[in-house]
């Protein structure tokens, strides 16, 4: 199992419990775990979104096999709860993260 970040937007009359309800179901329907839930809220949207201008935003960590993820992002797409959704996976070690930053160096003066 593979470790993902979700970030979601769900339609503004989508209360907080729906939303979690919702993505839930869907990652344990493909025998998933989330790990881990942070609810942004209520936000104005930079540009309209299935011509809605605010949303209500939350962001999931959740295990899934990575031979599942396509039956998720299929089910996430047509979903009428979520406006718009990223999936992104999680790095496995830090120095793979550090190779892609920029060196921090040590000047004296």
């Amino acid at each position: 199992m593979k470790k993902y970040d979700a970030l979601i937007i769900f339609p503004p009359s989508v209360s907080g419990l729906d939303s979690k309800n919702s993505f839930e179901e869907l990652v344990t329907k493909n025998g998933g775990t989330i790990t881990n839930r942070t609810e942004m809220g209520r936000r104005f949207l930079g540009y309209p979104v299935k011509k809605s201008k605010e949303g209500y935003v939350a962001a999931f960590d959740f295990e899934l096999s990575p031979d599942k993820m396509g039956e998720l992002r299929r089910s996430l797409d047509l979903s009428e709860d979520i406006l718009k959704y990223t999936i992104v996976i999680k790095e496995k070690n830090k120095a793979a993260a550090k190779l892609g930053a920029p060196s921090e160096k040590k000047v004296k003066v």
